[in-house]
């Protein structure tokens, strides 16, 4: 991999990888520990996981076209 396209590709596999988490009841090794819990029901884990999920793609989307502004990219 040529060394500019590093940092990309580690900041996008940080924003899929953040976006995945907040998702799913089995999308990381903490999550099926607090829903077998019993604490979070099922249905409110994908609730919030989704709305979770629009809010940082928003944010994501946000400030991603303004840093590409500021960079003269977009």
């Amino acid at each position: 991999m040529p060394p500019d396209y590093v940092i990309p590709i580690l900041l996008l596999m940080v924003a899929g990888s953040s976006i995945m988490m907040t998702l799913t009841h089995y999308a990381t090794g903490t999550s099926p520990i607090i829903f077998g819990s019993g604490y979070v029901p099922l249905g409110t884990w994908w609730r919030v996981g989704f709305i979770t999920c629009v809010g940082e793609l928003i944010i994501y989307a946000v400030l991603g076209t303004t840093w590409w502004r500021i960079l003269g990219l977009g």
